[in-house]
């Protein structure tokens, strides 16, 4: 815990095992880690590393074959699948590689979308679209379809969706994986604003160094583990932890 702060997302002991016998792969052994209030984190290792199972499992996606995952002081390992459902939808927030807009809805319907669901009014979020709009610069595209918005534009959109609800913490797997550089780094800008002003927590898995670097901080998995962490860091210094990874494995 940093200077005080509250944790977040913790994970005790976490560990996920797929299959049996033969077939067992073991995607993460024995995590534990702390994820304090209004934190930017990266999730980096290479490729089979359990950065997404890792994800999964703090977002209450999947569930962990032993260990705990506690949100907010709450240890998910005792909820039901409902009350799951209810955490996710009240407290998190998604962001994908994939946009996964519907295409038949505008940009401003789909950013309400999660707010429908959950059976409230649009109404109701009448001030907060308009200011999520202007926070992803989308004012003047709000009645645009998500084929008549660029890659970049349907990210932002993504974006919002996953604020309109002021969840308290925002789970980004990949979410630059389909930009190009400039556009990626504009959609970090704004999740990293977006943090800040909302007082936010991120957990970002990335394959990147120069979208981890816009990080606070850096988790570096290999073989299932946590082998490093970096904050404050550089493209250069992540570039290098990576190779030494892949070079040791």
């Amino acid at each position: 815990m940093e200077n005080g702060s509250a944790i977040a997302v913790e994970t005790v002991g976490l560990s996920k095992v797929y299959g049996e016998g033969s077939t067992t792969v073991h995607a993460l052994r024995d995590v534990s880690l702390e994820f304090p209030d209004g934190e930017f984190a990266a999730i980096m290792g290479p490729s089979g590393s359990g950065k997404s199972t890792l994800l999964h499992l703090l977002g209450a996606l999947d569930k962990p074959s032993s260990g705990r995952v506690i949100v907010g002081g709450t240890d998910l390992s005792g909820l039901s699948d409902r009350k799951l459902t209810l955490l996710r939808r009240e407290r998190m927030g998604f962001v994908f590689q994939f946009f996964n807009l519907i295409p038949t809805l505008s940009a401003e319907e789909n950013i309400l979308l999660p707010a429908l669901i959950a059976g409230e009014k649009a109404g109701k979020y009448a001030g907060r679209l308009d200011e999520l709009l202007d926070l992803v610069g989308l004012r003047a595209r709000r009645t645009h379809r998500p084929d008549e918005l660029s890659g970049g534009e349907q990210q932002r959109v993504a974006i919002a969706r996953a604020l309109v609800r002021n969840p308290d913490i925002i789970f980004a797997d990949e979410p630059t994986g389909n930009l190009d550089s400039s556009t990626g780094a504009g959609v970090l800008d704004l999740l990293k604003e977006s943090a800040g002003r909302y007082d936010q927590t991120i957990l970002m898995v990335t394959h990147d160094p120069r979208a981890a670097a816009f990080a606070d901080r850096v988790v570096f998995l290999s073989d299932g583990r946590v082998v490093d962490e970096a904050r404050d860091p550089d493209p250069e210094g992540i570039l290098e932890r990576i190779k030494n990874l892949e070079s040791a494995g």
